[in-house]
């Protein structure tokens, strides 16, 4: 059971980037936005406790950082950008909120690039990529509400906007706490 024990964390994490795997297929086969988003952000809560679950045990290694990367890099970055221009084909500025999403892609790519090939002990530099991911798929997520009430999709420019500013931040060098949640004493 010990030796189980110790690849957990790595199943979670591949079970992550068949989350962001199968996101995307429900989009392209299923034509379903709601579910590919709700799937990203199970991703996103199981990101959230991989890592912590290997320090935790005490196995943590670079080929779990070099995983969770790759994996993050398709639940957090290609499966947002791929449900973004799902829900707007259709639209006259989907061209330019292709070429946002590219650039959010590789900003992604890059961040997760730099944290792989630094020691950042108790601090990132930039926005983490599952964190601009979850807020790109948060925003898909208001759309239909959007739609009800406006009868049109949330404006496109705002969209672009967002992709860029995420992207944006991700690349930044504003260092965010990596313990956020730790209480500190008073």
């Amino acid at each position: 059971m010990g030796k189980f024990i110790k690849h957990i964390p790595n199943l979670m994490t591949m079970t992550n980037l068949a989350l962001g795997m199968w996101s995307i297929s429900l989009l392209i086969h299923e034509n379903n936005p709601r579910r590919a988003a709700i799937l990203i952000l199970l991703g996103a809560v199981i990101d959230f406790f991989d890592g912590n679950l290997a320090r935790k045990l005490k196995v943590t290694s670079d080929m779990g950082k070099q995983l969770d990367s790759f994996a993050d890099i398709i639940t957090f970055g290609v499966a947002p950008v791929v449900l973004i221009n799902h829900i707007y084909a259709q639209h006259l500025s989907s061209g330019l909120i292709w070429l946002a999403s590219m650039v959010f892609m590789v900003a992604g790519a890059y961040r997760l690039a730099r944290f792989n090939t630094a020691d950042f002990t108790n601090h990132f530099l930039g926005l983490p990529i599952p964190v601009a991911g979850g807020a790109l798929t948060v925003y898909t997520l208001l759309q239909p509400i959007w739609i009800d009430r406006f009868h049109t999709p949330i404006y496109p420019k705002i969209t672009v906007i967002l992709l860029v500013l995420l992207s944006i931040m991700m690349v930044s060098k504003k260092k965010v706490n990596r313990n956020w949640r730790s209480k500190k004493p008073r």
